[in-house]
């Protein structure tokens, strides 16, 4: 997985730090600020080229220096001293920024098509310590492709051969792909931007998808999880109790484009 590239990583690790270096507020930071930046692990290129397309200058506030940066394994929070271009005045912000860059694995659900009718829709339940429960969630830990175009059959055979190994349901087909875009999943916070898909599957009966799928649980992901499939006839009361984000931009894209009435 680390081998994957999530963002769009431009620049070298050495290029990026070329570049940054020669930023102002790079410049302007404390000698053991810039020594942390250039000390960032290796695995942090997509934040480095993140931290690159930033620039020194928008229409709203100029950067003067970064006053701060941490990081752990997976993210870093850069914290920085600004000039508002608005009233004058010096201000502090910081954001969590994930370590690949912005782009974070795709996020999708899964549509079940039996007898020509869309009759259930297949998601991920986990065990998450932030939420500390075990919560209903969009299906993830498929990422971006290094080298294929987004769009035709390239894409979606390889789109469709990630979701069979993350659902464990061997000869997965995909009957229909739908792109539902993109969306910041926390834009007060982070930089981080996903993705989202539906893909449409037509089976002969659900007890194909069930045998696969009930009972099953794993824990290769640092928390465990399994997958539910739940009949389209209890969507509406589903998402009046689901709270996670990705999920309600998909489901609420997909009534968008007809694909889904409520």
């Amino acid at each position: 997985m680390d081998q994957i590239l999530c963002s769009q990583n431009k620049y070298s690790r050495q290029d990026a730090l070329k570049i940054i270096q020669s930023r102002r507020w790079y410049q302007n930071s404390d000698q053991e600020i810039r020594t942390k930046i250039n000390e960032i692990p290796d695995d942090f290129q997509g934040f480095l080229n993140d931290l690159v397309d930033r620039g020194e200058d928008n229409e709203f506030y100029s950067i003067i220096k970064i006053t701060n940066i941490y990081w752990d394994d997976r993210y870093a929070i850069p914290q920085f001293e600004v000039k508002s271009k608005r009233d004058g005045k010096d201000y502090v912000n910081s954001y969590i920024a994930w370590r690949k860059g912005i782009y974070h694995s795709l996020r999708g659900l899964v549509l079940i098509e039996t007898e020509g009718e869309i009759s259930h829709f297949l998601i991920r339940k986990s065990v998450r310590f932030a939420a500390q429960k075990e919560v209903y969630e969009s299906i993830g830990s498929i990422y971006p492709p290094r080298d294929i175009e987004e769009k035709g059959p390239a894409y979606e055979f390889y789109l469709q051969t990630e979701l069979s190994g993350v659902l464990r349901i061997p000869d997965l087909k995909i009957s229909r792909l739908y792109d539902l875009g993109q969306i910041y999943p926390d834009i007060g916070m982070s930089d981080n931007i996903v993705k989202l898909f539906a893909a449409q599957i037509e089976v002969g009966s659900i007890e194909t998808i069930d045998t696969y799928i009930n009972g099953k649980r794993y824990n290769d992901k640092r928390y465990d999880y399994g997958f539910e499939v739940i009949p389209i006839g209890r969507l509406l009361k589903f998402l009046a109790e689901t709270n996670d984000s990705f999920l309600l931009s998909i489901f609420g894209r997909l009534q968008a484009l007809n694909v889904i009435k409520l």
